[in-house]
């Protein structure tokens, strides 16, 4: 193939996820490449053999902002045996305390009770956003000196959400749980099966714009020869509650018991992202001592690790184009091209379904979109996209300036 003339930001990405039969998504690809014909769901790469209803393929990720605090736990859904959250992401807030916000492919399909439902802050908004998810919440931050809250992001940002403090749809959506006999702000709680009937009604966009479609193998596979089966994450210097995660070897999960239950995710994704603590004077909310202190995230990219199948490797990621894109900076590009040229081969001599080679570049004005080459990609911004295996995975956004780091025994 010719050389295209590449201008700076020129992006390669090539997926490892494909098989001689099919790969899974075009894995963020700055320009897209066709997806396999066999839909999946977008969060976890099931397939409706595997479980998907794949009528949830037109419709929009859904996010719930949820509660951690020790009252909180355990909370309502999380562990359901059908419905737990697809991803599962959690972070500091604010007062070295984490909060949670699960993701969730299919909103027709979700735990009967689902808290205790708590407040957005900007971080988790954003982080949505790259799902192009329709928000769920209970409150928000508000803006105030050099703090930009919640409800300034929700404006500018244009993001779908439903807030229990101003919803007025005729849906039953919101309650209180009050069996558990804590403070008022533990008992929220949303109605799974009220979800889609909410959303309906508020009349938001039901058709998903271009988002994160992450990239899954077709086999499971552990992802290095490092053994990783106890892993601890300390989510910065200020935070005052660590993660603690243990492998599974007979289920193949990785288990915790941080929220009073055993909670089992099949790949843990560590992200290193750059952090803030924004102070808001003036502050009348609960014990909040006349100020409270936020954390910032920066969603500036960096380093990551992902653990699955008892095992670690080191990654990177960034956000490109508004999708999240995982990226393997260990497999040389040569090679993997080469292994993908085979499989396209593999796949065109068995007449097997649509299959596209799943690396494509950007190029000027009168080139966009041609193949490209080793050559090509050594010119330009080239990379290898990380896949995940298959299933449900936990999220632990950590600090990189602020004392963030991972044990792993």
């Amino acid at each position: 193939m010719k050389n295209l003339k590449l201008r700076k930001s020129l992006v390669l990405l090539l997926c490892l996820c494909m098989t001689a039969t099919m790969f899974l998504a075009s894995c963020g690809s700055k320009d897209p490449v066709e997806e396999s014909a066999m839909p999946h769901n977008s969060l976890t790469g099931m397939t409706e053999e595997e479980g998907y209803d794949t009528s949830a393929d037109d419709q929009r990720v859904a996010a719930f902002v949820v509660e951690n605090a020790p009252d909180a736990r355990p909370q309502w859904g999380m562990d359901d045996a059908n419905y737990s959250p697809d991803i599962f992401l959690q972070g500091e807030v604010e007062g070295g305390i984490t909060r949670t916000l699960w993701l969730y492919a299919d909103y027709n399909k979700l735990p009967e009770v689902i808290g205790p439902m708590r407040s957005a802050r900007p971080p988790y908004v954003k982080f949505s956003e790259l799902f192009d998810a329709v928000f769920l919440h209970w409150g928000k931050s508000h803006s105030k000196g050099s703090y930009t809250g919640a409800s300034t992001v929700f404006r500018k940002d244009k993001v779908d959400h439903i807030d229990q403090m101003t919803y007025s749809g005729e849906t039953d959506l919101y309650d209180r749980d009050h069996t558990r006999n804590v403070s008022s702000e533990h008992t929220g709680i949303i109605y799974g099966d009220k979800v889609a009937e909410a959303i309906k009604g508020e009349g938001f966009r039901k058709e998903p714009n271009d988002y994160t479609k992450l990239c899954f193998n077709k086999e499971a596979a552990p992802v290095s020869d490092q053994a990783a089966v106890n892993v601890g994450v300390k989510y910065s210097s200020k935070a005052f509650e660590d993660s603690y995660w243990t492998y599974n070897e007979e289920d193949g999960l990785y288990h915790t018991s941080d929220f009073e239950n055993d909670f089992t995710r099949d790949n843990l994704l560590v992200l290193y992202d750059k952090t803030e603590y924004i102070t808001k004077e003036n502050y009348a909310g609960p014990g909040s001592a006349g100020s409270v202190t936020y954390c910032d995230y920066k969603l500036d990219g960096g380093k990551g690790q992902l653990f699955s199948k008892g095992t670690v490797k080191d990654i990177e990621w960034k956000v490109e184009d508004g999708k999240l894109i995982l990226i393997d900076p260990e497999t040389d590009l040569e090679t993997a091209m080469a292994a993908n040229e085979e499989a396209f081969k593999a796949a065109k001599e068995a007449k097997a379904e649509t299959y596209e080679k799943p690396y494509m570049i950007a190029g000027d004005d009168e080139e966009e979109g041609e193949e490209a080459d080793a050559e090509d990609a050594a010119e330009g911004d080239a990379y290898v996209v990380q896949p995940l295996n298959k299933g449900k995975t936990w999220i632990g956004w950590i600090s990189s300036n602020n004392g963030g780091k991972v044990s792993i025994s």
